[in-house]
């Protein structure tokens, strides 16, 4: 009996092996093995789209008994440095808000052992849009997310090496890790009110100050744990307000990003009750501001300098704000460098490893019933679909968004989804024959 659960593993392996080698086989214009549009507006009307293969690594288990798996966002490393290893975290209800007693599991999938799910932790510290902000910690082999205190009384982080199964906690909770790993930002989630991305049970002690010196973004040492707090809200405060802060409201971060170097980073500053919502750059240590631009939605370091965002602006050169994906220069203008293209619907965009940054994968939210997945080449301005998935989640903090996840060799693409009607589950896609055959504008044009 052994030896044949051994014997079907071994044929389980092999076939798992085999779908993931596979490239879908289209004919295209040009010869391309994938379609190709020249305007946002077709890939919306998908005519005569030929879509990705996209597969399931997660088990959603018995319909009365549901696990729902997922990464919950994105631009963190989901991947290890294999490949082979992926990230999630599993949860068993859906659709209502979290609780302070209500626990996640977290663990990995092996992509070539039949996805194999391995539970490695669990947390109490999470939210439906953005998960417990686990990933892998760049040039170790640790993995980290966010879970709460012993004591219950404070957020902090966990760490479990993946080759040892060391286990270590980090005073504070983590947002975003330098790409040496190194360094962490972070800030204090019970204030933070972004639709649903708040962390519930511990209340914010500063709830009754308009912009607290005792808080704002935090620096941890990935090693050692010393954190210092770089840039207070008090202080941003008389940059956001130089004649004077509002009488009430309240003034939090929500988003913190090391650009690609590590000599600087973006932070998104809000305040919902008066309509405050910036993006600014600062140094490590938190001098140097710079303003970036107004209302931020998802950023994307280009290079040290250049930043991506979604939003409806003005034009380089000036115009009628519209809607569309914008470069900014770090430069403290706030003004739009360039366009690249215009539509009215927002998406969680990435560049893809490679050089000169010449693809971006990206998203919609919920249009109509569907969600859309993409890449777009910036040489020949051509979009690439991947898929058009119907959602089956509600609207709102509930939502189960995309958030497309690359590798760390930009060839295989992990998404959540709820197309299969089966609640959040995670789904892989190749994308290796799309950025080893790049197209040609004249070639490949409809």
């Amino acid at each position: 009996m052994v030896r044949a659960r051994n014997t079907m593993r071994q044929l389980l392996r092999k076939t798992v092996i085999f779908l993931i080698a596979v490239v879908p086989v289209v004919h295209a214009q040009g010869g391309l093995p994938y379609t190709t549009y020249t305007s946002f507006t077709q890939v919306l009307e998908g005519r005569n789209a030929h879509y990705a293969v996209i597969g399931r690594v997660s088990d959603p288990g018995p319909s009365g008994d549901r696990a729902y798996t997922g990464f919950f966002f994105y631009q963190c490393l989901q991947f290890d440095s294999t490949g082979r290893f992926l990230l999630g975290m599993r949860v068993y209800f859906q659709n209502r808000l979290v609780v302070p007693a209500d626990r996640a599991d977290i663990g990995f999938i092996d992509l070539k052992d039949a996805y194999k799910w391995t539970k490695i932790g669990e947390t109490t510290a999470w939210n439906w849009q953005q998960g417990a902000r686990l990933q892998w910690r760049p040039r170790s082999d640790e993995i980290v997310w966010n879970a709460r205190s012993d004591d219950g009384k404070k957020y902090v982080c966990s760490v479990y090496n993946f080759r040892t199964g060391k286990r270590r906690t980090l005073p504070r909770p983590i947002y975003d890790l330098s790409r040496d790993g190194a360094t962490a930002l972070t800030h204090d989630f019970e204030r933070m009110k972004h639709r649903g991305t708040d962390y519930v049970g511990i209340e914010d002690i500063y709830k009754d100050q308009y912009a607290p010196s005792k808080t704002g973004i935090w620096k941890m040492n990935m090693d050692t744990g010393r954190a210092e707090l770089i840039i207070s809200l008090e202080r941003m405060a008389t940059v956001a307000y130089p004649n004077g802060h509002p009488p009430a409201g309240c003034l939090y971060f929500f988003r913190e990003g090391w650009n690609p170097s590590g000599s600087r980073f973006i932070a998104f500053l809000k305040d919902p009750q008066n309509g405050f919502s910036k993006a600014f750059s600062m140094a490590p240590d938190g001098a140097d501001i710079r303003y970036l631009y107004s209302d931020p939605s998802h950023h994307s370091w280009e290079d040290d300098n250049h930043v991506l965002d979604f939003g409806t602006h003005p034009p380089p050169g000036g115009g009628t704000p519209l809607g569309g994906y914008f470069i900014f220069k770090d430069d403290g203008t706030g003004e739009a460098k360039n366009l690249l293209w215009s539509t009215d619907y927002d998406g969680h965009n990435s560049y893809v490893s490679g050089p000169n940054g010449d693809w971006i994968i990206s998203d919609t939210y919920n249009i109509r019933g569907f969600q859309y997945l993409f890449m777009y080449h910036r040489p020949t301005k051509l979009f690439i679909p991947l898929a058009k998935l119907k959602t089956t989640a509600p609207d709102g903090i509930h939502r189960v968004d995309l958030h497309p996840r690359l590798s760390r060799n930009g060839r295989t693409v992990s998404i959540d989804s709820t197309y299969e009607g089966l609640g959040r589950q995670m789904y892989i896609i190749n994308v290796s024959h799309i950025v080893d055959n790049p197209p040609d504008r004249l070639a490949s044009v409809h």
